[in-house]
């Protein structure tokens, strides 16, 4: 990659990983409304005497609420994509880093042997 074209792949990174963010918040919303849900619906549940019981119930709520494990499934997701993004970020930054001090290297070079 050309040294100028370093900015311009930084900046498209940081979109896409504002996107990923943008969809991060809006499933992690999704996810706590079902969440809640669940939780009034098990509130509500006279018939559950005790803790582990309440807590029995809500696992099964949850792996048989479709919505919920597809909102919880693509939040995880989404999130393991913007850790990659941001990995790659960074390695892009690294590499512009390294570009500019080889340039700065052939530009002191280059004065050293004019001097």
């Amino acid at each position: 990659m050309k040294l100028n074209q370093y900015p311009e792949a930084i900046a498209k990174l940081q979109r896409q990983i504002l996107d990923l963010d943008q969809n991060i918040i809006s499933l992690a919303e999704s996810v706590k409304i079902f969440e809640a849900e669940i939780d009034k619906a098990i509130a509500f549940d006279s018939s559950l005497k005790n803790d582990a019981q309440r807590k029995a119930k809500k696992i099964e709520m949850q792996q048989s609420d479709g919505d919920y494990y597809q909102s919880s499934r693509l939040l995880k997701e989404t999130k393991e994509k913007r850790d990659s993004l941001a990995i790659d970020l960074e390695l892009v930054r690294n590499r512009f880093t390294v570009a500019k001090l080889e340039k700065r290297e052939a530009i002191a070079k280059l004065e050293i042997e004019a001097a």
